[in-house]
């Protein structure tokens, strides 16, 4: 007898994902059940229409929180702004895919919230002299989003690898936000 196999939820998302991220909304039901494992029927009962495993294939999920110290100094900020790059490197394609197909505005929780999370942790550099404290940490936060997502929309554009990626523009990033000097002080 054969085993029935059954896939959560998550499962099915991320499968159909990968679809999606390769054809767009226009991808045929047949081509995500197919890669999905499932008849559409049984991925129809589960989600409803196509355009609901869309827009939960394309929103992201919860970016989680990040402790808002900088007692690692720069190598802490140097770590998250690596990890916000990879959230951006895996975010930005399926924001892209769903803007196009929903033709909507895309107010998202999972950005707002990386953007306050990395406005947080910016902000508390800042009060222990680590980064710049002339820009709130909202708008460098801001800055340094524009700046990553440049990156990423280029790369995924060219259609370079996510994994490919110039270290250098991290160096960069962190010499935009590190605390200077005052002129004309020794």
């Amino acid at each position: 007898m054969a085993r029935h196999l059954t896939f959560t939820d998550d499962e099915i998302v991320g499968r159909a994902r990968a679809v999606f991220l390769e054809r767009g909304y226009a991808a045929r039901t047949k081509e995500i059940a197919a890669a999905v494992g499932l008849t559409w029927g049984a991925i129809a009962l589960r989600f409803g229409a196509k355009r609901e495993l869309f827009r939960r294939a394309m929103l992201d999920p919860d970016p989680g929180s990040g402790a808002a110290d900088c007692t690692g100094g720069v190598a802490d900020l140097r770590a998250l702004l690596e990890q916000v790059r990879a959230e951006l490197c895996q975010q930005w394609p399926r924001r892209l895919h769903y803007r196009l197909a929903t033709q909507g505005d895309l107010t998202d929780e999972g950005w707002r919230r990386l953007a306050e999370r990395l406005g947080s942790t910016l902000q508390a550099h800042a009060a222990c002299g680590a980064v710049r404290a002339d820009i709130s940490g909202a708008e460098l936060a801001q800055l340094v989003l524009d700046l990553l997502v440049g990156d990423v929309a280029r790369r995924y554009l060219r259609r370079e690898a996510a994994s490919h990626h110039d270290p250098r523009l991290i160096e960069r990033v962190l010499r935009l936000v590190e605390a200077r000097e005052p002129a004309g002080v020794a």
